[in-house]
């Protein structure tokens, strides 16, 4: 997908929360792509927070650069806020069209999460279908070893969300 059309999706989404931090839009754009077959086309790489991708941050910055989105620190020295910017995106509404319901419906399943749960889901889908682990006690037992800030029990009950998710969008 050209960047102009995942800046259009990027914009939309972030229209719909009005406020949401960067941990929250990578996941949510992780989401997407991954489950909701939505084709950005971004790489995704272990990080501190789970999956991220360079290369949406890049777009991210862009955004804010021809303020199509405004991003600012948090007050408590943790984390971001991504607004709405002052400029609107150009680009043909096809591609909302094509995908506002595949957006929508991420933003309904995995909208109502908080970062630090994003990050857990997040790091589940990506051991399970990115690194290929398939063995259920296997991808909880990985996702334990790379978010040891999180209990075994938090991890367990992700992973049956992130399937009741899952089997509800096939």
């Amino acid at each position: 997908m050209a960047q102009e059309y995942r800046i259009a999706v990027i914009r939309y989404i972030v229209g719909k929360l009005r406020d949401v931090g960067k941990i929250r839009i990578q996941k949510l754009v992780y989401f997407l792509q991954w489950i909701f077959k939505v084709p950005f086309g971004y790489d995704y790489r272990m990080y501190h927070y789970g999956p991220y991708s360079d290369e949406l941050n890049d777009d991210l910055i862009v955004m804010q650069l021809n303020k199509q989105v405004r991003v600012e620190a948090d007050p408590s020295g943790y984390g971001y806020h991504i607004f709405p910017g002052s400029e609107a995106v150009t680009t043909r509404d096809d591609i909302l069209e094509k995908y506002s319901s595949q957006i929508d419906k991420c933003l309904e399943a995995f909208g109502k999460f908080e970062p630090n749960q994003l990050e857990v889901l997040a790091t589940l889908h990506f051991v399970k279908d990115i690194a290929g682990v398939s063995d259920k006690s296997k991808v909880i037992e990985k996702t334990a070893m790379l978010k040891p800030i999180f209990s075994k029990q938090l991890i367990e009950e992700a992973y049956r969300e992130l399937e009741n998710i899952r089997s509800s969008v096939s």
